[in-house]
């Protein structure tokens, strides 16, 4: 065990000569969580797709739970479980011993507001508000029974090899997308040795409590999307969210705002340019996350 303070971050980042710029994104896997009885996810899973309706509903207010940690709360035995399975699922033969790092964005996003709590990495509005009810309107789900879309990527930071669990809030169908309709298979066979066809079938994996089914398409990074909603009294600046976006390299974002549940028309935004400036204005900052890590 160790105490760091933030008096101890100039000497880290100084200390720090590696580039603490993101480089080499790649998409390793995903999934969705599945509202089943046992924890299920979904392989490779989909991510909503943007589909805002024609004429902007009257939309009320989020009511009800909202998962903070949905891998904690479905799968306590194991929260990671579900980033290795699928990971492995995807690529079989990955070789797991190169990699310094494996965490969740959000851990990265405490650390970079521990060096910085200047930099507004967290919404405290996310879980009231219209958000959610947004999402539903405004994005179709492609996988059946899902509650939340997971991906993992993988890229160098600082000298460092990491693996990065994020939440996509959805993804923009491009002319390069995948197919519209995501594929439903299933190499596993049922007891009977009958093939099973059904997108509700899933296997047990021997030992774990958790299920895998295999449905779903890769999505590629540069179609995800992230969407922050607002009263249009409050303007969202791009300089609040793209901590985070740069944190998962999400090139797209929604800020769509509201006067009490109408919204205006909302524009999905190539934000990669500012995530790069961001980057480079940062650059300090970004060097004693690099030490700190």
């Amino acid at each position: 065990m160790a105490t760091i303070t933030r008096a101890d971050l100039p000497a880290l980042g100084s200390s720090s000569s590696s580039s603490s710029f993101i480089t080499d994104v790649k998409h390793l896997s995903s999934y969705n969580w599945i509202d089943a009885a046992e924890p299920t996810i979904a392989v490779p899973g989909c991510p909503p797709s943007w589909t805002p309706p024609k004429i902007p509903p009257q939309l009320s207010l989020d009511a009800g739970k909202v998962y903070i940690d949905q891998n904690a709360a479905r799968h306590p035995d194991s929260p990671l479980e579900p980033l290795f399975r699928s990971l492995f699922h995807t690529n079989p033969t990955f070789d797991i011993s190169s990699v310094d790092v494996v965490t969740d964005r959000n851990n990265i996003r405490k650390l970079l507001d521990f060096v910085n709590p200047n930099l507004d990495t967290y919404d405290l509005n996310q879980f009231r508000g219209f958000g959610n009810n947004f999402e539903k309107a405004y994005t179709s789900s492609e996988i059946a029974k899902s509650t939340g879309h997971h991906r993992i990527i993988s890229y160098s930071f600082g000298g460092l090899k990491f693996i990065v669990r994020h939440e996509t809030d959805g993804y923009v169908k491009t002319l390069s997308s995948p197919d519209d309709h995501p594929r439903q298979t299933q190499d596993e066979t049922s007891l009977d040795n009958s093939p099973v066809s059904s997108a509700d079938a899933a296997y047990a994996i021997s030992g774990s409590k958790l299920h895998i089914r295999h449905v779903g398409k890769e999505v590629p990074v540069e179609s995800t999307l992230k969407i922050k909603t607002r009263g249009v009294k409050s303007r969202l600046e791009i300089s609040e969210v793209v901590p985070q976006l740069w944190l998962s390299q999400t090139p797209k974002l929604v800020r769509a705002y509201h006067n009490k549940g109408k919204f205006q028309k909302p524009q999905v935004e190539d934000v990669t340019i500012e995530i790069q400036r961001w980057q480079f204005g940062h650059e300090e900052d970004l060097r004693r996350l690099n030490g700190l890590i």
